[in-house]
């Protein structure tokens, strides 16, 4: 067999995987869409109050100044945010715990992802 055509053949197997890893790369760095300023607004009452959550603690009570969730913690958890939110709401704010597709549940990441973890 030719080299000439061996080279040609190599890159044609190849490119498809080279597109389909530069279209991965171009994927992952879209951000994520902001949401709306009412959500955030929402989710920053949530958090400051006890009342709208049902619970005995707000969070901000655990959560301000040296406590104050980090960007970094809030990357770390990823997709998992409702269930780590859930898991403060009952365990530490002696709460009920929030659907994860509810309003107050996508208030709250709203408010924690896009402005608390600054």
């Amino acid at each position: 067999m030719n080299s000439s055509i061996r080279v040609s053949t190599a890159a044609g197997l190849c490119l498809p995987v080279l597109f389909g890893f530069v279209f991965y790369l171009a994927a992952e760095s879209i951000p994520a869409e902001r949401p709306d300023s009412e959500s955030i607004a929402r989710g920053r009452e949530l958090f400051n109050k006890k009342e709208g959550l049902k619970v005995k603690f707000e969070c901000i009570l655990c959560h301000k100044q040296d406590k104050a969730i980090k960007n970094s913690e809030v990357q770390k958890i990823g997709d998992h945010l409702p269930a780590v939110i859930n898991k403060y709401l009952v365990e530490k704010s002696k709460g009920s715990p929030l659907p994860a597709d509810g309003p107050e549940m996508q208030a709250l990441m709203a408010y924690i992802r896009y402005e608390h973890s600054q």
